[in-house]
């Protein structure tokens, strides 16, 4: 992973299922990657972080909804070596490609 990466793990409650879904679909549409149906992981650039927090401000409700977002340095190995995730696969994106 380049240091022009950070790598993310977001996890969510949110009680709508439309709300939900159409938050799923934004944080794909950043490249992010499901690891379960309500914890997303990946690289992002600077851009792509201060968006993520943009559109979970605009997207989501405090008083309805929860959502944690961070960096993180939890690999692909320790992610597979987790209770039911021996097959997860990640592809990182280049991080010195110009968006």
């Amino acid at each position: 992973m380049s240091s022009t990466c950070t790598r993310y793990l977001v996890c969510y409650d949110i009680a709508d299922n439309r709300k939900r879904k159409k938050y799923a679909d934004a944080l794909k549409d950043l490249g992010l990657i499901p690891i379960q149906k309500s914890v997303f992981y990946g690289d992002l650039k600077p851009p792509e972080s201060r968006l993520l927090s943009e559109i979970t401000w605009d997207m989501l409700d405090a008083d309805e909804d929860k959502c944690l977002w961070f960096p993180c340095h939890l690999s692909p190995d320790r992610i597979r070596a987790c209770l039911g995730l021996s097959q997860f696969t990640y592809d990182p994106p280049d991080c010195n490609k110009l968006i």
